[in-house]
């Protein structure tokens, strides 16, 4: 886990430095992952030095408490490479592989309480950061607690990286004013995550979706673990819903959804080999 994460500010770090023109508090950016990287490594030497459980603990779920951070760190840094957003090309390529925009075919299925609904499901992926690591935590199973853990944060690694790849602000921004409705409406669950997503979302954040990336790596990560059946079930049916409410939500275009399944099969498979090579 450290590697993976060290590794990914070391990239993010350089890019942030060489892209500074174009990136906002580039010189602060750098020095938080700086810091960051003096965190991790601290971690590990204080396990190293005091094999507490406590401790463990600590070294095993860190991961899941700066991605937050590094998620509203990635929107700036998102700039990196082109300097801008670049919505205009995705509205091309999906002209061109649809013959129009999904997002705005799926208003003709709005309505208040589907709204809701997948509002509910886009704000449940929240809960993969907590009770899935709190079951394996609670069962002591160690080793399954650090799968997870690799899977889901590896899977925002390479979103983190994506965004600066192609950039979007998203189909919320970019086709506002052809939106039939031009707003959705929910009742509870729907104003509560629009008002989140508009103070903690930041723009470029979009391609590939870490919401689709991170529960679809989540939920096959556990595949093999010592879970209950039905829980298994609940996790990818959740899972597949969250995929639907990203689109449908308008916060994603469907190529992000796409390249967001695409990025968890590859987080999967390095999780695969990195935990096959440790435990050799």
């Amino acid at each position: 886990m450290e590697k993976a994460t060290l590794g990914y500010l070391f990239v993010a770090a350089t890019a942030v430095v060489l892209g500074q023109e174009a990136v906002p508090h580039a010189a602060w950016l750098a020095g938080a992952y700086a810091a960051l990287a003096g965190f991790v490594l601290a971690c590990v030497a204080a396990h190293r030095h005091w094999a507490s459980p406590a401790l463990a603990n600590v070294r095993a779920l860190y991961p899941l408490a700066c991605a937050p951070l590094l998620f509203s760190a990635s929107g700036p840094q998102s700039l990196a490479l082109h300097g801008r957003l670049l919505d205009d090309t995705m509205l091309v390529w999906e002209q061109h592989l649809f013959g129009a925009h999904p997002n705005l075919l799926l208003g003709a299925l709005a309505s208040r309480p589907l709204t809701e609904a997948l509002s509910l499901s886009y704000s449940s992926y929240y809960l993969y950061f907590v009770l899935p690591p709190a079951y394996f935590l609670a069962k002591g199973m160690h080793q399954a607690l650090h799968r997870y853990v690799l899977a889901l944060c590896l899977a925002h690694y390479l979103c983190f990286l994506g965004f600066m790849l192609l950039p979007l602000a998203g189909p919320v921004a970019a086709l506002a004013p052809a939106f039939t409705p031009d707003h959705l409406h929910g009742y509870l669950a729907q104003p509560l995550q629009a008002q989140l997503m508009a103070s903690a979302d930041p723009p470029g954040t979009c391609f590939p979706s870490s919401h689709v990336a991170g529960a679809w790596a989540a939920a096959l990560s556990i595949r093999g673990a010592s879970v209950p059946r039905p829980a298994k079930r609940l996790m990818i049916a959740a899972t597949a819903l969250i995929t639907v409410s990203v689109v449908y939500c308008r916060y994603h275009y469907v190529l992000d959804a796409a390249a967001g399944m695409a990025t968890a099969a590859l987080a999967v498979f390095l999780t695969r080999r990195l935990t096959r090579r440790e435990s050799n």
